[in-house]
């Protein structure tokens, strides 16, 4: 397809990144070994970003790409790497919450 390319056009790409599903998918595991940790959104939201900002994103265009880089991120160094992101930055909110 030749053409211009419109802001239209770019509304309708989809990319996940796959790194945002695992830290997902371990938040509850991470979140039970701080009990005393603020749970409120703004706290959780900051965990995640702190997270993410520190692991590097695998982002996918596709189911079947999904599904690839599911696999790869199955590896026990990705998850150490993501347990290891997620505890830092739940430390670094607990100590420093951006609320009263």
């Amino acid at each position: 397809m030749a053409g211009k390319l419109t802001s239209d056009m770019l509304k309708d790409l989809t990319v996940t990144n796959v790194m945002e599903m695992v830290v997902d998918e371990q938040f509850p595991i991470v979140m039970q070994k701080f009990p005393d940790a603020c749970c409120c959104t703004q706290c959780l939201s900051d965990i995640k970003a702190l997270a993410l900002n520190n692991l590097k994103p695998h982002y996918v265009s596709s189911d079947r790409g999904n599904l690839f880089e599911r696999i790869n991120t199955s590896d026990m160094m990705v998850k150490v790497d993501v347990l290891r992101a997620m505890t830092e930055a739940a430390e670094k909110v607990t100590r420093n919450p951006r609320h009263e």
